[in-house]
């Protein structure tokens, strides 16, 4: 299996046919004229200014999802910025979840 388009710098290797965020934001004129330096991990943790688990967390894929649509990378975007939304979606989900089975194990 191929590294991500933004593992390898400039030297890449795709492996969907769909451009990564990182190609989209190469692709764009302006963030290259802004000063963005290239496609390697470093040019763009540089340039945006995100650490290591930041940058994992919006642009790295999983086994299902190597290369993430666009808005998936809007959300995780948004959730660095501010994850106590995030937080608060798990949470209220989890609350769901217990009182769904307290009242079932009440019920039953």
């Amino acid at each position: 299996m191929l590294s991500p388009s933004w593992a390898g710098g400039d030297a890449r290797g795709l492996i969907v046919d769909r451009p990564s965020a990182i190609d989209v934001a190469w692709d764009d004129v302006v963030l290259r004229v802004m000063g963005l330096a290239g496609r390697s991990r470093a040019d763009v943790k540089a340039f945006f200014g995100l650490s290591d688990a930041e940058l994992d967390r919006i642009a790295a894929g999983s086994w299902r999802c190597p290369i993430r649509p666009a808005w998936q990378v809007a959300v995780r975007i948004r959730n660095v910025e501010c994850p106590r939304l995030e937080n608060r979606i798990v949470g209220s989900v989890f609350a769901f979840l217990l009182a769904f089975c307290a009242i079932f194990y009440w019920v039953f």
